[in-house]
């Protein structure tokens, strides 16, 4: 059950002062000062503390109907509840372990912070009701949602109930099969020029010089350098960097119609306030987490710290940059009307799509671009940065990839200028074994590892009534992973299963990547194409091994899944 202050602040803390009024007038008369303070503390701080203890320590164990809930073996931390074992291990891991602890369970329920109760839907159709049969009864809870608010406004990805229907029916257009489709040569392009920029970063590092170096062209330390061998023609590069920043590129050009040029322009102040608001610190410092914390208690952007003040004020240019496209856009489409025509005929970006779409205000368009700035890039950066990682793991992987790769565009081989010259869809879609890879790669450690929901309405699903305020929280990075679905070998990375999936995975509610239902991913087409073309472009063109061989990377999830340092992989041309 969701832990809700009843009373607004004002109301207790003037009802306080009332009760503090009376007892001096009436009961003690010669009430002095200081006392007068502390008593009138005390009654304003009594009804939260009451309300505290009845929903985090009575309700959850002797009166919520989730307590015969399996749960995780061992006592609960009063202050993390489960949480420090969540932090301990790979996103989502955790939570995998205690529903494999319970392999006949539809439901799991473990403590969050202050120990209030969450619970895990595991069973295909408690996930089903979720996401399809009552999918506008649970809800983003309030704080994830003013969070959501706060960067993107009321966007797609934030909206909820009549308002979510709306927006959903008036975007889909623009990301339908066709239109996605026409968007294949700007997904290529940009992938083109990573794979240039990655080039020019092994002439660099290789050129006179044996040294290790990262791909800002700064020379490594001897630590770094101390476990990397290099063998000719290698370099030691970091790949999340470009990765991010093409697929940003990627974005504007494909979502907007207009060059952002982070890979080559990093500097740039508009790339810098965009990095600002969307993307999460690589470093999550105590303060953050305090910051955090009193967002929880107080509401997000509550308190100005520095952080806040500087996402506001980066929000803003981008806001500004945003607001100019779309004037630019509608000046096109007044142009292209007195000659009959729509401006999309010729412009085929989303935002033209979004624009003559009938319905939706410039603050909606806004909040949307917002949106697809954040959901757009982010995802599948992260993804592209997991499949290299993933190819230095298997290597017997990355070879029949590349060679799958160079068998579709045997213009690899040629050497040609641009490859992908005469790359089409069905070019990509025929590349089976990339499908089979990309499936595997979003299984087996998702972008988004975990999100939640909260019961906006009591629903009964199956024979579990599901209490109005109850918090879910739904673990696709567990679900992907689960042995009573995927099978024994659950836990392997292994593409050929795409070949031959078993039954029980065949459900469409078990592979959480891009959730279900009306609350999908809108943009799961995009996602995928760009991903595919992003791997054609790295993988036909060079071979990936790892930094430190055999060395698991920590990784962590802070809105996306991420590593938590750096991904600096050994790169060379490939033979």
């Amino acid at each position: 059950m969701a832990y809700k202050f009843r009373p607004s602040k004002k109301f207790k803390v003037s009802v306080a002062g009332v009760l503090v009024y009376l007892i001096r007038r009436y009961c003690i008369k010669d009430l002095s000062l200081v006392n007068f303070f502390l008593l009138w503390s005390l009654f304003s701080v009594l009804p939260a503390t009451c309300s505290a203890v009845y929903w985090i320590i009575i309700y959850p164990n002797f009166l919520s109907p989730y307590r015969s809930f399996p749960h995780p073996a061992g006592k609960w931390h009063w202050f993390m509840g489960n949480i420090g074992e969540v932090q301990k291990e790979q996103p989502g891991m955790a939570h995998l372990k205690w529903i494999e602890e319970h392999p006949d369970a539809s439901w799991i329920r473990y403590r969050g912070f202050f120990g209030m109760e969450r619970i895990i839907p595991v069973s295909p159709a408690a996930l089903q009701s979720i996401f399809m049969t009552h999918s506008y009864s649970f809800v983003k809870p309030l704080r994830t949602r003013q969070r959501l608010e706060l960067i993107l406004g009321d966007g797609l990805l934030g909206a909820e109930g009549e308002s979510h229907i709306r927006q959903r029916r008036l975007l889909n257009p623009a990301f339908s099969f066709g239109h996605v489709k026409g968007l294949i040569p700007v997904f290529l392009e940009k992938s083109f020029l990573l794979s240039n920029f990655i080039s020019k970063q092994i002439d660099n590092n290789t050129k006179g010089s044996n040294e290790a170096t990262t791909n800002d062209g700064n020379s490594a330390t001897e630590n770094d350098l101390a476990p990397v061998v290099l063998e000719a023609g290698e370099s030691l590069i970091r790949v999340d960097h470009p990765i991010h920043a093409t697929t940003l590129d990627i974005i504007f050009k494909a979502g907007f119609g207009t060059e952002f040029n982070a890979l080559e322009n990093g500097d740039d102040p508009l790339v810098q306030a965009y990095r600002t608001v969307f993307t999460a610190p690589e470093n999550i410092d105590n303060w953050m987490r305090i910051e955090f914390l009193l967002g929880e208690v107080f509401g997000p952007g509550t308190f100005p710290t520095k952080r806040s003040r500087e996402i506001a004020k980066s929000r803003k240019i981008v806001e500004d940059f945003c607001y100019s496209l779309i004037e630019e856009k509608h000046q096109k489409q007044k142009i292209a009307s007195t000659f009959g025509q729509k401006a999309s005929e010729t412009d085929r970006d989303l935002l033209n799509l979004m624009i003559e779409e009938a319905g939706l205000t410039d603050k909606e368009i806004i909040s949307n671009m917002m949106t697809f700035l954040a959901a757009g890039h982010e995802t599948t950066s992260s993804a592209t940065t997991i499949a290299i990682y993933l190819l230095t793991k298997y290597p017997e992987v990355q070879v029949k990839l590349r060679e799958e790769i160079r068998k579709a565009i045997p213009e690899y081989s040629a050497l040609t200028t641009d490859p992908f010259a005469n790359v089409t869809y069905e070019t990509i879609e025929s590349i089976k074994y990339l499908t089979n890879f990309m499936h595997e790669v979003l299984r087996f450690i998702p972008p988004v590892s975990v999100t939640n929901r909260e019961a906006e309405s009591t629903v009964q699903i199956d024979d579990v009534t599901i209490v109005k305020g109850s918090l879910i929280f739904i673990i696709p990075a567990a679900m992907n992973r689960l042995t009573r679905i995927w099978g024994e070998d659950a836990g392997e990375f292994k593409p050929e299963r795409w070949d031959n999936l078993p039954a029980a995975a065949r459900n469409p509610y078990v592979n959480l990547t891009f959730l279900q239902g009306p609350r999908s991913c809108i943009g799961r087409k995009f996602a995928e194409l760009e991903f595919k073309s992003l791997l054609i472009a790295l993988v036909g063109k060079f071979s990936f091994r790892a930094k430190e061989p055999g060395k698991e990377l920590k990784m962590r999830s802070v809105v996306t899944t991420k590593f938590a340092d750096p991904l600096e992989v050994i790169v060379k041309f490939a033979d």
